[in-house]
């Protein structure tokens, strides 16, 4: 539970306070609104572009399919930095991440890269995020699409593995 609290939540927390912020300092003059609403958006823009997922975690689709055909279960997560869900699920994954150790693989793809376009063809990725875990054979064990990680699904599928 207390992955949802974090740098991330400021993408709930900066919309309500724009919304207490409004109901709660009318100002008449518009000369004063627009300069404050300027500040706010401006805020929000900031916000909201400082906590991207980040980029791919390999450089081209030759090295993605290595880690996928190297023997070791890998998760799979096809992100956006454009979405919302993906960066409100990132906090998950690390720690998805910190509890796997070495004996499972992680491959991030940035749905935005030219790598990733094959991986996306050959996954049928049509929502970010996606999660795909993939068994030690190369075979798809478990897939999540949209939303938020499930976090204790894909641990499990992870320990089928």
């Amino acid at each position: 539970m207390l992955e949802f609290f974090n740098q991330y939540s400021a993408l709930i927390a900066i919309p309500g306070f724009i919304v207490a912020m409004m109901a709660l300092l009318p100002i008449k003059s518009w000369r004063k609104r627009i300069p404050l609403y300027s500040a706010t958006a401006i805020i929000v823009l900031v916000a909201i572009f400082a906590l991207q997922p980040g980029e791919s975690t390999v450089a081209s689709e030759a090295e993605a399919q290595t880690v996928i055909t190297s023997g070791k279960p890998v998760f799979v997560e096809f992100f956006s930095n454009t979405c919302t869900a993906c960066l409100a699920s990132e906090p998950m994954v690390r720690s998805l991440e910190g509890e796997l150790g070495n004996d499972v693989q992680i491959l991030k793809l940035n749905v935005q890269d030219a790598l990733a376009s094959q991986m996306i063809r050959d996954y049928r990725v049509y929502l970010t995020p996606t999660f795909v875990v993939i068994g030690r054979d190369g075979e798809e064990l478990w897939r999540q699409s949209g939303g938020l990680l499930d976090k204790g699904a894909a641990l499990a599928a992870l320990n089928e593995a």
